[in-house]
């Protein structure tokens, strides 16, 4: 079952809107399913970011795939090169993706910015493919970096796979997976910035995240592995760039009292006057 085999499924399940709200009453866990796999279009869990950059890249990958039927039909000449370059354009766009989160970069004004952290060998892909953008997240050092998450940004539309809602989208997963997913409110302390509604299978667990006001749905699938590791894994807590300098903050203590106030006044340098 692959995301465009959503296009179309009859919804045999009860709609995102009765779905079983979150509460005491809730599961404890995500509901698991059969299996998840065929939703990672083929990517294994472990692999590293070079290994997934070839499979686009390479004589016959994914990108040779999706534009060979495009350039059978083209007119030899501009149209036939116009889609070459096209195609190596995006060749060399995912290859050159490749970021490694060490200091701040663009990803942090995104709503994937609670996807991922710094100083702890975590790294990213992404590509622009069939009206998506898919992000590949990588953590250890490398080269032995292995894929553990994969995030796909689905624009929300009447002609998406998705649906013109985030509930549509919903009802539409269920309906592939035959399973009514656990739905859970956006939570800061929780660490959910967008609704979310999340299944499991035994390697793999995925999430559908609300990001209907941007007119998209996140697609989320994550190693569960390496997701309840996490906490070892990410050593390296994030700095609070608000925090006050341990030295200013130390000169700036009320109990602490400035040693200037207590010197000794300076021996006065004036000559004494003469007697007369």
């Amino acid at each position: 079952m692959t995301l465009a085999a959503t296009v179309g499924v009859a919804i045999a399940v009860p709609p995102f809107a009765r779905a079983n709200p979150p509460g005491p009453s809730a599961v404890s866990d995500a509901p698991t399913v059969a299996t998840l796999a065929s939703m990672r279009d083929g990517f294994k869990w472990g692999i590293t970011h070079a290994d997934v950059v070839n499979a686009f890249n390479k004589q016959g990958g994914i990108f040779d795939q999706d534009y060979d039927p495009l350039l059978r039909k083209a007119q030899p000449g501009i149209q036939q090169q116009a889609l070459e370059a096209d195609r190596d354009n995006k060749k060399a766009a995912i290859d050159r993706s490749w970021t490694r989160f060490v200091t701040p970069t663009g990803y942090d004004a995104t709503g994937l910015h609670s996807e991922y952290s710094y100083k702890n060998n975590e790294g990213i892909l992404q590509v622009e493919r069939q009206g998506k953008k898919r992000y590949f997240f990588f953590i250890g050092a490398e080269p032995g970096e292995r894929l553990w998450k994969i995030y796909d940004e689905i624009p929300l539309g009447p002609t998406g796979p998705m649906g013109t809602t985030f509930a549509e989208a919903v009802n539409r997963i269920q309906g592939v997976l035959g399973v009514a997913g656990r739905a859970r409110p956006a939570d800061a302390n929780s660490g959910l910035d967008f609704t979310t509604v999340d299944w499991q299978d035994g390697q793999t667990h995925a999430r559908l995240v609300d990001r209907s006001k941007s007119k998209i749905v996140g697609v989320v699938l994550e190693e569960r592995a390496t997701l309840n590791a996490l906490p070892q894994l990410r050593a390296n807590k994030a700095e609070d760039l608000m925090a006050i300098d341990p030295s200013i903050a130390a000169a700036t203590r009320s109990d602490i009292s400035d040693p200037s106030h207590n010197a000794p006044a300076p021996a006065s340098s004036a000559k004494p006057a003469k007697k007369k």
